[in-house]
């Protein structure tokens, strides 16, 4: 079932997702955000699910947004935001060695591929690397060092994400059969982490500055939610695709001052690829037309 999330006095943030800020309403419509995503969904077919949050996390807008949906590789957002809050808190260092070796290697992993040579990788840049291009080796072995798929989901906890949940590593985390909760999260627990992490203080200032500058240099969703962004705002995002899901979660931030966290995941369209992408970099410009001034 469709469900449409306006704002309201009543709505509270988790104690998770507090911040500092002055709270700014959205002045635009939703109702007419929900009927555009609505027209999208029913046009490529599958399932279309979308949750825009404030920077505490709060739902500003939801359109199956407790849906489940598989993670794909969104989930090394939050991979690289729980290596960035463990090293400011006492737990592995960005410098610690991760070993490297051939077997490690899966496919999209291009930035392992060039330091198979060396033996290594570091863990900072294991992070760096799982968000700007999404290689998939370095974020297998980030997990291997951080306590596995169980380890993630203790942290989505303790940051009080009781929804997102990883059971399995790359590239078996990517099935995505209809109804399994394994490797899942919803856009409205998705984007309310991901507002937590970069706009939140679960992560210090240092950390916010680097996932952030990680999000803006990431190189794999230009042409999905940030393609539908007028050319003025600006954002950082980290996608997932597999087989037939098409996922992305962004920050995005109008000129006006207006700042959000955005989660859109597209489940089984009727098509496929770049013309997949098209059908995010829509949803972005839906989002901008009519959730901001």
């Amino acid at each position: 079932m469709i469900r449409v999330v306006v704002v309201a006095a009543v709505l509270l943030a988790s104690a998770a997702c507090a911040s500092s800020e002055p709270v700014r309403e959205p002045t635009g419509d939703s109702a007419a955000l929900a009927r555009t995503l609505t027209a999208i969904e029913r046009r490529w077919g599958g399932r279309l699910g979308v949750a825009v949050t404030d920077t505490t996390g709060r739902l500003l807008f939801g359109q199956r947004a407790d849906e489940r949906f598989a993670m794909c590789s969104t989930f090394k957002l939050l991979l690289a935001g729980q290596v960035l809050h463990d090293a400011a808190n006492g737990g592995l260092a960005l410098d610690t060695s991760l070993p490297l070796v051939e077997t490690d290697l899966l496919p999209h992993s291009p930035y392992s591929e060039t330091q198979l040579a060396a033996g290594e990788l570091r863990l900072g840049s294991a992070a760096e690397h799982s968000v700007k291009i999404s290689d998939n080796a370095a974020a297998n072995l980030i997990l291997k060092a951080t306590g596995g798929p169980p380890g993630f989901t203790r942290h989505m906890r303790a940051m009080g994400d009781a929804v997102t949940r990883l059971d399995r590593t790359e590239p078996d985390l990517n099935e995505n059969v209809p109804g399994d909760p394994r490797d899942t999260t919803s856009p409205a627990a998705m984007a309310k982490s991901g507002a937590t992490l970069v706009y939140g203080d679960y992560l210090d200032a240092d950390g916010r500055r680097t996932l952030r500058s990680w999000l803006v240099g990431s190189t794999t969703g230009r042409a999905r939610l940030r393609g539908g962004l007028p050319p003025a705002w600006i954002a950082g995002d980290k996608t997932g695709s597999c087989g037939t899901a098409y996922n992305d979660v962004a920050f995005v931030e109008a000129p006006d001052g207006g700042r959000y966290m955005v989660a859109a995941y597209l489940d089984r369209p009727t098509v496929n690829g770049d013309a997949a992408d098209a059908i995010l970099a829509e949803v972005g410009r839906a989002v901008a037309e009519n959730l901001p001034d």
